[in-house]
C-alpha cells in the first residue's frame, strides 16, 4: 500500500485515494497509532505477572549455574 498512496498534492489538485482525502488518511493514521499504543499498554499490564516471573526465572537460572561451577572446581 506504501507505493500506491500519493505523497502530497500534485499540481495543486484535490487528491482522493480509495475515497478518502489525505487529511482523512492522516486522521486515521494518528488515531490508529494511539489505539495501538493503548492496546500495548493494556497487554503489558495484563501480562505483568508473567513478565516478572519470567524475568526472575531467567536471572535465577544464571545464579544457579554460577554456584554449580564454583562448587565443582
Amino acid at each position: 500500500m506504501y507505493f500506491f498512496i500519493p505523497s502530497g498534492v500534485p499540481g495543486g489538485r484535490y487528491v482522493v485515494y480509495m475515497g478518502l482525502t489525505k487529511a482523512t488518511w492522516l486522521w486515521i493514521h494518528s488515531k490508529a497509532g494511539i489505539l495501538i499504543m493503548i492496546l500495548i499498554v493494556v497487554h503489558l499490564v495484563l501480562h505483568q505477572q508473567w513478565i516478572v516471573r519470567t524475568t526472575k526465572s531467567f536471572f535465577r537460572k544464571g545464579e544457579k549455574d554460577a554456584v554449580v561451577k564454583k562448587s565443582g572446581d
